[in-house]
């Protein structure tokens, strides 16, 4: 008992350190915002296309998501879009939605033209995309990202939502 009076005792005095250290990728939404989701996807790439043309597209039939399958959605794109005004300002992106029987497919590109990285095709991930990977293989998804040859970056993501988890 001890020990864990200890270890208590530790935590509660260094735990913002500890969260800290966590990273903002994981910290739950402010809950005086509106929740992220696809629906308010107008508003966030209008909130990008002030310095950076950005354009998006739809296949398949929209539908209803999962809640936390909607929330990590609108995450990747919004971080996609962040890391392309970051890295490639003013360049244009396309930011592609399908959906399927299965779920979700969501891909974000933009057109940087400067190369990409030379390192043996390497490229570090940011903070922000190694948190959404996270979020996606969380549940059950897969997640890419990395440099096209010629220039650009692509975000690619399939999240699961099979249309009977719908209801």
């Amino acid at each position: 008992m001890g020990l864990f009076a200890q270890w208590r005792g530790t935590v509660l005095a260094r735990g913002h350190q500890l969260l800290g250290a966590l990273g903002r990728a994981d910290e739950p939404d402010d809950p005086s915002e509106p929740a992220p989701s696809l629906n308010r996807l107008d508003a966030l790439v209008e909130g990008f296309t002030a310095g950076q043309p950005v354009r998006w597209t739809m296949a398949g039939q929209p539908r209803p998501l999962p809640g936390p399958v909607d929330v990590v959605a609108y995450r990747i794109i919004e971080e996609a879009l962040t890391n392309a005004c970051r890295h490639a300002p003013g360049a244009p992106v396309g930011v592609r939605l399908r959906y399927d029987a299965a779920g979700i497919t969501i891909e974000v590109r933009d057109e940087g033209t400067g190369p990409a990285p030379s390192g043996g095709g390497t490229h570090s991930a940011g903070r922000g995309l190694l948190g959404v990977r996270r979020r996606a293989e969380r549940l059950g998804g897969t997640f890419s990202a990395g440099p096209r040859a010629g220039g650009g970056f692509t975000v690619r993501a399939v999240l699961p939502a099979p249309e009977e988890m719908i209801g």
